[in-house]
């Protein structure tokens, strides 16, 4: 998507050849017009796809995952991040971690909300893959299937891209990238 890539041009800041700073634009200061115009090119392509909701995992994703909710008119489901064990008659949760950060967490929903769904996961960062991978064990925890992954940024030089193109995802990255350098601030584009 070249209004991502471009706007990732302009105000990304590359800190290490791992970190991409978007928080002008994606997960401190919103650009409402960029998530709106991504909202619609997610809708846009899964128009086709048969499915019930749209899922994130907070915080990140929930702007972009708020406007294709909303150009599809389907329903959006956040899964929040929590650090403890919850009720398994209420809420279903699987365990993650998180490379960036380097913690653990457990990814929480209730468990009516998806059950038995057709869900497509929309998320900021595709790097390693763990968030993709424990969402899918999460929704097959309560008979939901994963339909597919809508990313908004890509780092396809981090062995998550091509782990899930191997294991045959359906997988939609709208900025893909090749390369960080931090010396430059360079982002390279495949």
């Amino acid at each position: 998507m070249k209004l991502l890539e471009d706007k990732i041009k302009e105000c990304g800041f590359v800190a290490t050849s791992d970190i991409l700073d978007v928080s002008q634009f994606l997960n401190a200061q919103v650009d409402v017009e960029l998530m709106q115009a991504i909202g619609k090119d997610f809708a846009d392509y899964y128009k086709n796809h048969d499915f019930d909701v749209f899922v994130t995992v907070e915080s990140s994703g929930i702007a972009p995952s708020v406007f294709a909710s909303l150009y599809a008119n389907k329903p959006l489901i956040v899964i929040k991040k929590d650090q403890t064990e919850k009720d398994n008659e209420v809420f279903a949760q699987q365990a993650c971690y998180s490379y960036t950060k380097k913690n653990a967490y457990y990814l929480t929903t209730r468990t009516k909300l998806i059950e038995n769904k057709r869900a497509i996961l929309i998320d900021d960062f595709l790097a390693q893959g763990s968030v993709v991978k424990n969402v899918e064990l999460l929704l097959a925890s309560v008979n939901a299937t994963h339909v597919a992954t809508g990313i908004c940024i890509s780092k396809n030089y981090q062995p998550g891209y091509q782990k899930l193109i191997e294991e045959g995802h359906d997988l939609y990255c709208q900025a893909q990238i090749k390369s960080l350098d931090p010396e430059t601030n360079t982002v390279i584009f495949e």
